[in-house]
């Protein structure tokens, strides 16, 4: 680790996560163009959106393990190449099928880049540092996404091809800033291949890291039914036009990435990590009942809504915060990220799919329970969180 945060290199380093997830933002804003101009069905459309959740609930275990027998670096700096030679040739396909294989290269290339990350970012920071700046990590999702429901629409101007084109040619010009840049890892960057057992066993075979991917499961779980649903909500059931409710949803990303960001500063001030969690699994439980209320009126229903978000966020940031005191290597961190990247993924893919069945068979009234299932498991994790971070710490 360094003995001193270099800030700049942690800038560099958290803006590369933004790059990697602007791949995932721009699907979804280019779909109804894509439909038309491809003549893609909805259920080819879906899995333009939902390549990368797919590939990570398949294969991010997997991939960490790959991942720890390289640098961080040369994982990184492949991930971005990946993603942006994809993105490049997704531009010149003619048909759904190839733009999904184009989809699965920049989804890997994605992967690569999120599991190298946080190990660069721990080697670059300072002990008193880490969970600062590992909490401020975990805003590089919403801040990507919320870039692309910004920027996406202008540069569709002159077409989806186009809107490829600036993410591939972006992609590559930050893995050449990453290459030239003097990035020093830890000590042992990479596991022996002769360790790999043994390092698999140690991050499988322990409580901790098992209970960090279940807290990040249960959090995207509730993330991606709250926020698939919630323009859904807001045009069918309060009756806004799209426009304000795609108005609101950005509204709602924003708030998450400042969530991310504030849990960071609590860390700083001494909060626990477990109670930060915690606190945020509760607050989504009591908000469902106000969000999906038939009395509330529709600026408070966004309101909590984005409120929701923003507190939930802090559990992400304690996540990645938490998952270097349960790796002491860079390359046990790798699995560890790996792991925390499938469950993570398995809660994006059941999420929304939870939220649709209970809609349809017992209507909106009843969805604040989903929301309340998710509070007490949640509350449950963070508790037994607290009692391994105790154990790990001795």
């Amino acid at each position: 680790m360094a003995d001193r945060t270099r800030w700049g290199a942690v800038a560099a380093l958290i803006l590369a996560g933004v790059v990697v997830a602007l791949q995932i933002g721009k699907a979804a804003i280019a779909v109804p163009v894509l439909q038309k101009d491809l003549s893609l069905t909805l259920v080819v459309a879906s899995w333009v959106i939902g390549a990368y959740g797919v590939l990570g609930a398949i294969a991010g275990l997997p991939a960490g393990i790959m991942a720890s027998l390289f640098s961080a670096k040369r994982t990184l700096l492949a991930g971005l190449i990946a993603a942006g030679l994809g993105s490049l040739a997704g531009a010149f396909v003619t048909d759904g099928t190839l733009l999904i294989a184009t989809r699965v290269i920049e989804g890997c290339g994605f992967l690569a880049a999120v599991l190298a990350l946080p190990r660069l970012l721990r080697a670059v920071t300072a002990p008193k540092d880490r969970d600062t700046v590992l909490a401020v990590w975990g805003a590089y999702m919403p801040v990507g996404s919320l870039a692309m429901m910004i920027a996406g629409p202008h540069l569709m101007a002159h077409g989806w091809q186009m809107l490829w084109i600036f993410n591939g040619i972006v992609a590559l010009a930050y893995a050449l800033v990453m290459a030239v840049m003097p990035l020093k890892e830890d000590a042992q960057p990479t596991a022996p291949l002769q360790t790999l057992g043994p390092n698999i066993k140690a991050v499988i075979g322990s409580p901790g890291p098992i209970l960090l991917a279940l807290a990040f499961g249960i959090y995207t779980f509730q993330y991606a039914a709250m926020a698939n649903f919630l323009p859904t909500l807001l045009v069918d059931r309060l009756g806004l036009s799209i426009s304000a409710a795609g108005t609101i949803s950005a509204i709602t990303v924003a708030a998450n990435a400042v969530g991310n960001i504030f849990a960071g500063a609590l860390l700083r001030m001494g909060a626990p990590i477990w109670a930060i969690a915690a606190f945020g699994y509760c607050f989504v439980g009591a908000a469902g009942f106000g969000v999906f209320s038939e009395q509330l009126p529709v600026i408070v229903i966004a309101a909590l809504a984005s409120v929701s978000l923003a507190v939930t966020g802090l559990i992400p940031a304690s996540i990645f915060a938490a998952a270097p005191r349960f790796a002491a290597t860079s390359a046990l961190l790798a699995i560890v990220l790996g792991l925390l990247n499938q469950t993570s993924n398995l809660g994006n893919l059941f999420g929304p799919a939870a939220m649709a069945a209970m809609v349809q068979h017992f209507g909106w009234a009843r969805v604040p329970f989903l929301f309340l299932a998710v509070t007490v498991s949640g509350l449950a994790v963070a508790l037994m969180l607290r009692a391994a971070m105790k154990r790990a710490s001795r």
